[in-house]
């Protein structure tokens, strides 16, 4: 009897040990891609540009899937990392930063399931002798943002081989991993992306479902700003703006009157379909591959994704006034509208005796001084910015503050100490011939990125109210590079906060009167956010 037990036991230990071993090929692959990415940016002679980083991956991807134990896959790695040369000690690296660290974490290199105890000091002596100064696969900007650099370029690459379909996504999940400023805020823990979407990748059985996993990808970031491009060839578009109202795509604007009049569309149309294809399936189906940073604007963006096309003519079945209808309507390059250099557009006009509205749409600098004279005697200023300004904020706001004030918290990549971001505070203009009235500023899901920036420049003055609904939540200079195989991808870039640590991305701007719009008052023709914003001034 204690001899079975005895050999029950040694069973159950064996079988445990060895289960602790063992490691699967999506976890030795994961394991992959954070030792190639923190190598390629921290480590001196590799940071350096001394390597040919890529066919680095290509000769180390066969070991790691040929290991067969974390203990195997550690001496890999091991050998791989005493294959690069000497590291030799940093002064500079003791250095005590003041760091925004909501991004910065390294605990992965003691993983002690996976790797084991000798490959984790390598990695900690890496991360304390890091490189300094300038580095090879990426650079700061002037606005603090990185620009990536020096990657190889891939053509013809629309559906590569399974390994540089994996060095695509461990690249492109790197630069996330140290440079982009809101990782800490994406609904899914990037280290769950990166597991998630290495089966997706491997097993992408040609450019069509390869092209869709790249788009879920970057849909992980939850970030208006980021998208991925992978033709030059141009769609067309409907000329009409389309919002998501009472759970239905409604028209609630125009990008041009006169074309959506031509094609007879009207503000308060629900579109119920587009060439028979029922859109709130099709939209449904649409939202896991649209980058948005909050769910409003992720349902925009998944109507002008589902209605933009190649085609000049679609089909469009429409409920207006309770009446369904088909009609025809044409598609234009966007050019065509003439959007966003109507001359016809008005920058500035009065709106009563007391009240003056701003379109900061077509202000530029020179005008603000002529606008502010010419409204001096007014009691409110309504300033619109649903829209996207130009970058005028440190003049306007001049003529709106007494003082210089504190309006964002400010945080940029650390390219010498990866995944860490430097704080700094920015301030708006002032002086003591501003603006004493009401000031009240209008956005909604059209104010995106320089638009909710500008906001919260404005929302410093003294007596202002802002009106509308919730913005984009895409704050932060946008950052371009190239996804492997050309395909042209975007992200945010630098961190914005409100002065007391209140979030802007993904939330928005703060907003003190909330006003949606409606499908009778579209249908009226009315804007009921600048009703509101009259109201309040006339109180």
């Amino acid at each position: 009897m204690k001899k079975t037990i005895s050999i029950l036991l040694f069973v159950f230990v064996f079988n445990f040990l060895n289960a602790q071993e063992t490691i699967s090929e999506t976890e030795k692959l994961a394991s992959f891609a954070k030792i190639y990415g923190f190598l390629k940016y921290y480590h001196p002679e590799v940071a350096n540009g001394t390597f040919n980083w890529d066919q680095q991956f290509i000769d180390q991807l066969p070991k790691v899937l040929n290991a067969t134990s974390s203990e195997s896959l550690s001496k890999i790695y091991i050998d791989w990392i005493e294959s690069l040369g000497e590291i030799k000690n940093c002064q500079k690296c003791d250095s005590k930063g003041i760091y925004f660290d909501e991004n910065f974490d390294l605990s992965w290199i003691n993983d002690t399931i996976n790797f084991n105890k000798s490959l984790s000091l390598k990695l900690e002596y890496i991360e304390k002798n890091r490189i300094q100064g300038d580095q090879f696969y990426v650079e700061i900007q002037p606005v603090g943002n990185i620009k990536v650099t020096n990657e190889p370029e891939y053509k013809n690459f629309e559906y590569p081989g399974e390994e540089y379909r994996l060095l695509g996504l461990f690249k492109y999940w790197n630069i996330i991993e140290y440079f982009y400023p809101y990782k800490y805020l994406t609904d899914q823990n990037w280290d769950s992306v990166l597991k998630e979407m290495i089966p997706k990748i491997r097993s992408a059985s040609n450019k069509k479902e390869y092209h869709l996993v790249l788009q879920e990808l970057i849909a992980k970031l939850d970030d208006t700003h980021a998208s991925i491009t992978f033709s030059e060839e141009k769609s067309k578009y409907l000329p009409i703006k389309i919002s998501h109202i009472d759970n239905k795509a409604v028209v609630s604007g125009f990008y041009n009157a006169s074309l959506a009049k031509l094609n007879n569309l009207q503000l308060g149309d629900v579109i119920l379909k587009l060439n028979d294809i029922d859109v709130k399936n099709e939209v449904q189906k649409n939202l896991k591959y649209v980058a948005g940073s909050n769910s409003n604007i992720k349902f925009k963006l998944a109507y002008i994704k589902i209605f933009k096309g190649l085609e000049d003519t679609i089909s469009l079945t429409i409920n207006r006034n309770n009446s369904v209808r088909t009609i025809k309507s044409k598609r234009y390059d966007f050019d065509d509208f003439n959007y966003r250099s109507n001359p016809k557009s008005i920058k500035s006009k009065s709106i009563s005796d007391a009240i003056g509205y701003i379109n900061m749409a077509n202000v530029k600098e020179d005008d603000i001084k002529d606008i502010f004279k010419s409204f001096k005697n007014k009691t409110a200023l309504i300033i619109d910015l649903r829209n996207y300004p130009s970058f005028i904020y440190y003049k306007f706001s001049e003529y709106l503050n007494q003082e210089k004030k504190n309006f964002a918290t400010y945080y940029c990549p650390d390219i010498n100490y990866p995944s860490r971001f430097v704080k700094t505070n920015l301030r708006t203009n002032g002086s003591k011939k501003a603006f004493v009235g009401k000031v009240i500023v209008l956005v909604n899901e059209g104010s995106l990125s320089l638009s909710e920036f500008t906001t919260m420049a404005f929302q410093t003055a003294d007596n202002v109210v802002t009106v509308g609904n919730k913005t984009a939540g895409a704050d932060g200079d946008v950052v371009k590079f190239d996804y492997l195989g050309g395909f042209k991808t975007t992200m945010s870039g630098n961190g914005v906060l409100y002065p007391d640590g209140t979030l802007s991305q993904r939330d928005g701007v703060k907003i003190d009167v909330i006003v949606k719009p409606t499908l009778e008052g579209l249908r009226q023709g009315r804007d009921e956010i600048l009703e509101k914003a009259i109201e309040i001034a006339n109180e």
